[in-house]
């Protein structure tokens, strides 16, 4: 994804993990690909790490991680989502309090599907209709 930002003239990655050590492999992973420049990490838990916002309007989101963190990370990140922006919810089953039901509810300014693609993984991809 990043070599695809600099591909496109532009844009910035923030990713967020609550361990430290996941982190500082991705860094380095990605100091070694040259695209370091072009992320940014912030360690803890998202709902406090995202909550200064990310510096823009966001283009994608990719959900993975504690199913029942899902909804409130994404009303969270609700106001800088663009129109058409995609959100990712990885493995996002029903016991995710909410999440599946808000993205599918047209009401809350999403559409919303499960992907097919590896039954059983409940992946869903949703656009920002607003």
């Amino acid at each position: 994804m990043a070599a695809a930002l600099r591909d496109m003239g532009g844009g910035r990655l923030v990713g967020t993990d609550l361990e430290p050590g996941k982190v500082e492999r991705a860094r380095a992973n990605l100091a070694a690909a040259g695209l370091d420049d072009l992320i940014e990490f912030r360690v803890g838990d998202a709902r406090e790490t995202l909550k200064p916002g990310v510096g823009g309007k966001i283009d994608m989101v990719m959900l993975d991680g504690a199913f029942t963190l899902y909804l409130p990370i994404l009303k969270l990140l609700e106001p800088h989502l663009k129109p058409g922006a995609i959100i990712i919810g990885e493995n996002a089953f029903d016991e995710g309090p909410g999440y599946l039901d808000y993205v599918r509810d047209p009401g809350n300014g999403y559409v919303s599907l499960p992907l097919s693609l590896d039954p059983g993984r409940g992946n869903e991809l949703t656009v920002r209709t607003r």
